[in-house]
């Protein structure tokens, strides 16, 4: 007993030894109780347990914001099921660490180092200076834009569902959208199991703000806040005449590079899908829509595929050029320190200016004249690295898995790429439709859906031993030939 002790022990004190390893096993701690939860009879319409499995999955893509389903959500989670599910997208979306540092801020004036620590590296947050103010605005903002959409998805969803289910019905798909969890209650009507927003199409009301929640919650925390403290000050400066002070007011390039890139990304994404797929008239492809609908189609699809996972589009029916273009956008995913996920659009942004640096001649990574140090081109490099093995080794394994499928003709090697980046980016989108994989497909698809939620670096960062302050050692220069 003594021994059984002592090593639970350990496991408790190595787990709780650094900020990455507690995100980690917050997340873990999550997941086992959503999994028990939706494992309950009373959790279904049917009254019949799904089985630990398919709890397990549902649970994982919901905490990690994903989307992917083996079962449809609405007509399988009856209301109970589907509280437990809203709460872990929120819980995910915003991080548990962020919600207990929040709560125990609110109720001590004063936060311990260590809970800090915690809070700090769980927000990206750059100093403990900013850390208060940023989970304030971070808890403010997630309520204001998930109310904003509560209250438009109801003006539309009320009239069609009845007060009681379309109330609970716009809630739910306000926090799955702005949290990009892609999870969403349109099974039970009339388009079906699966059905997502296909039916939707005509309805603006709906489709754009589903693509503005999206967008205010891929943008991210740090951003948003900036965004409202440069405008705030501009403002003032404006009211007081001072012209000196309002030209040296600068924008964070921080800020600067992700609005860029996520509004870039969007309008090529939006240019990119209409071109081809603009004579796609399959069932539910952009061109079998009329034309003001391919418009809002194809810009709905463009936002989701940066995490959120809703489609307003039958994703079967997409090109393999689109397909691509699909997989590129949901590597590249969200913002830094936003609820989506991907390799983040700070790093892509980050390597291409890093080859051009090269292509110059330039030693140093330089952004609109600013110095990026080399350690935090290293990170993004490894980063990347690190997500295009997981998305790689994820789609090899799904052709061995799947490979009676793949000879069947139900699908492509493509799709089971989609899959993958689908499943890292925590996008949640399939176009080979998740619940037809084996179990061991599916069960290879849980990992790589949880590292792309918590992140590759800070998965490996938390299963270090050694810390890396203590390595001392100093080696000789390597000369390397690189073509």
């Amino acid at each position: 007993m003594l021994v059984r002790r002592t090593r639970t022990k350990k496991i408790l004190d190595w787990m709780m030894d650094r900020p990455a390893r507690v995100i980690l096993s917050s997340f873990l701690l999550i997941m086992l109780i959503g999994t028990l939860l939706l494992m309950l009879p009373f959790a279904t319409n049917s009254g019949e347990s799904i089985g630990f499995f398919d709890s397990l999955f549902t649970t994982v893509s919901a905490t990690c914001v994903t989307g992917l389903v083996v079962r449809d959500t609405a007509t399988t989670f009856n209301t109970f099921g589907r509280v437990i599910l809203l709460c872990l997208i929120q819980v995910g979306g915003l991080g548990l660490v962020t919600i207990y540092t929040f709560g125990v801020s609110m109720v001590k004036r004063k936060v311990n180092v260590k809970t800090r620590l915690l809070a700090q590296e769980n927000t990206g947050s750059f100093s403990y200076a900013e850390l208060k103010g940023l989970l304030q605005a971070i808890i403010l903002m997630t309520f204001f834009f998930e109310f904003c959409g509560f209250i438009l998805f109801a003006t539309q969803l009320v009239p069609l569902l009845g007060t009681g289910e379309g109330l609970f019905k716009s809630l739910f798909l306000s926090v799955s959208a702005f949290c990009n969890a892609g999870f969403d209650l349109f099974g039970d009507t009339a388009s079906g199991p699966y059905s997502s927003f296909t039916a939707f199409n005509g309805n603006s009301v709906i489709m754009f703000t589903t693509v503005f929640l999206i967008f205010s919650g891929s943008l991210g925390f740090h951003v948003w806040k900036d965004l409202i403290d440069y405008s705030s000050r501009k403002l003032r400066a404006i009211i007081r005449h001072d012209k000196k002070e309002r030209t040296n007011i600068k924008m964070k390039m921080h800020t600067h590079l992700a609005f860029v890139m996520m509004v870039g990304l969007l309008v090529l994404g939006v240019i990119l899908i209409l071109i081809m797929e603009w004579t796609n008239d399959a069932p539910l492809a952009i061109g079998s829509l009329p034309m003001y609908e391919k418009l809002k189609a194809a810009l709905f699809q463009s936002m989701s595929l940066r995490t959120a996972g809703m489609n307003s589009i039958d994703l079967l029916a997409l090109r393999d050029c689109t397909k691509i273009l699909c997989v590129v956008l949901m590597f590249i995913g969200a913002g830094a320190g936003s609820t989506g996920g991907g390799i983040k659009v700070q790093v892509f942004a980050l390597l291409a200016y890093s080859v051009k640096s090269d292509l110059s001649g330039n030693s140093e990574v330089v952004i609109h004249n600013h110095r990026v140090s080399r350690a935090t081109v290293q990170r993004a490099l490894s980063i990347f690295t690190l997500g295009v093995g997981l998305v790689v080794s994820l789609a090899c394994i799904l052709s061995v898995t799947e490979r009676s499928l793949l000879a069947a003709g139900k699908f492509t090697f493509v799709d089971l790429l989609f899959e993958s980046a689908s499943a890292f980016g925590t996008v949640g989108l399939s176009s080979a439709s998740t619940p037809q994989f084996s179990f061991w497909g599916q069960l290879f698809i849980i990992p790589v859906m949880f590292l792309g939620r918590v992140g590759p670096m800070t998965f490996a960062m938390g299963l270090i031993m050694k810390d890396r302050s203590r390595v001392k050692n100093v080696y000789p220069e390597a000369k390397i030939h690189l073509g």
